[in-house]
Parts: structure tokens; C-alpha cells; sequence
């Protein structure tokens, strides 16, 4: 610690729980779903968690999940410049294994990008919500960015769950004068 001055951040925060049901009465068949979990515009991802309460079953392929973000787009007001980023499936979390029950976080998940800032999405902007309805990325205009969750199914699926989220933090944005905490 620098000890002229003394830097205050955001502790992490961690995002909404996204339930992934396979058994919910939707037609859960061989493909790769979106699942998506919105952070605030600004915030560094660093952590998450995929917590697999029932296990799937399988009788060919794999069933993953990962998480990463989509390409960026256009932001929606005119202050904002475009951003062309690549997308990146699975910039923060690589194949969680869903036919096994248990927790993963980012120790054990090789090539996690943690501390990356997704690219910022227009509050405008459609996405394909898991398995079939389209969704506005923000309905109250907010400027959000979205994590997304891919959800690879290697065959028809109608039992097994899971939740996952992720951790946010911010950029130190305070710095005070050790003298002033006295």
C-alpha cells in the first residue's frame, strides 16, 4: 500500500441467478442456447459461479455451459462511439460439465479472461433468450452489458438444472490522502 495515499475501489458484487430448468416444459433439443445475465456499463467481470443441482443426462455428445460476451453493436445515443469487439463465448468461463452435480468457479477453468470488460451493448439491441423467445436487451433504458451464458446441449434434454451468476467490481475510482482518514 502507497503510504502517501490510499486507493478505495468497489468490493465485487455479484449479479442476478440465472435457473437453467431443462425439465420446464420447453422442447430443450440438440443445439446451443443463450442465457443472459446483465452487469452495469463499466464493470470488470471476476469472478462467477455454475452451480449444477441436477445433473443432465446424455445418451450422445456433451452437454457445456460457458460464459462470455456476444460481439458488440452500436450504442443507442449519440455520445457513445461504435464498438466492434469479436465476440468470445467463452472469454470468462470455459466447458462447465453439465452431466456431473457441483459448483465451478474460476479456479480450474483454464483461458478465463477474469477482469475483462465485456463490450457495451445498445439498451435497443434483440437477443434469442434459451430456448425461443426474443428479449430487448434493456426495457428501462439503463446502459447494461450483457454476460452471456452459452448453454450447449448434445442431445435432447428433459431433466437437470443449474444456476450461475457472475461477480462484479468496479475500477478504483477514489484515492484520499492518507492524512484525511485520520
Amino acid at each position: 500500500m502507497d503510504s502517501i495515499r490510499t486507493n478505495i475501489v468497489n468490493a465485487p458484487q455479484m449479479s442476478a441467478i440465472d435457473f437453467v430448468n431443462f425439465a420446464d416444459g420447453s422442447t430443450w433439443s440438440a443445439a446451443t442456447y443463450q442465457r443472459v445475465i446483465f452487469i452495469p456499463e463499466g464493470a470488470r467481470v471476476c469472478g462467477f459461479g455454475v452451480a449444477v443441482s441436477d445433473a443432465v443426462t446424455t445418451t450422445s455428445g456433451a452437454n457445456t455451459f460457458e460464459i462470455g460476451h456476444i460481439a458488440g453493436t452500436l450504442q443507442s445515443d449519440t455520445g457513445m462511439v461504435n464498438v466492434a469487439a469479436a465476440a468470445d463465448p467463452n472469454a470468462y468461463c470455459t466447458s462447465v460439465n453439465l452431466e456431473a452435480a457441483g459448483v465451478s468457479g474460476p479456479e480450474g477453468n483454464a483461458g478465463v479472461e477474469i477482469m475483462g470488460k465485456p463490450p457495451t451493448m445498445t439498451s435497443t439491441a434483440t437477443y434469442t433468450y434459451a430456448p425461443s423467445s426474443t428479449n430487448s436487451w434493456s426495457t428501462s433504458g439503463e446502459k447494461v452489458v450483457p454476460v452471456v451464458g452459452a448453454v450447449v446441449i448434445g442431445d435432447a434434454q428433459t431433466a437437470g438444472a443449474f444456476h450461475w451468476w457472475v461477480n462484479y467490481c468496479f475500477d478504483a475510482n477514489i484515492v484520499w490522502e492518507q492524512s484525511s482518514l485520520a
